[in-house]
């Protein structure tokens, strides 16, 4: 899960405009197939989305009862500088 947490976020938080709240019965449906409960994936969710921060330092995402919070972020790898010959 960390690695898709990771993926997801690369992709999706240097797009933002403004911040964008996903409640978690959303983040259930996309990563938590093998979850019935709601109880029982967050705290494995929270697990691996600090995982997924540890790799992507500058994504900024805020938890809480609700859900998550995403937050405008710069890309997870930044663009290679153009070389002049």
């Amino acid at each position: 899960m960390s690695l898709d947490l990771y993926v997801w976020l690369a992709y999706r938080l240097h797009q933002l405009e403004r911040s964008a709240p996903i409640r978690w019965p959303a983040v259930q449906a996309q990563f938590g197939a093998g979850f019935k409960e709601l109880r029982h994936f967050r705290p494995a969710f929270l697990k691996a989305l600090d995982a997924a921060l540890a790799a992507y330092p500058e994504a900024r995402v805020t938890a809480d009862e609700a859900g998550l919070v995403l937050h405008p972020s710069r890309p997870a790898v930044s663009r290679p500088a153009l070389i002049r010959a």
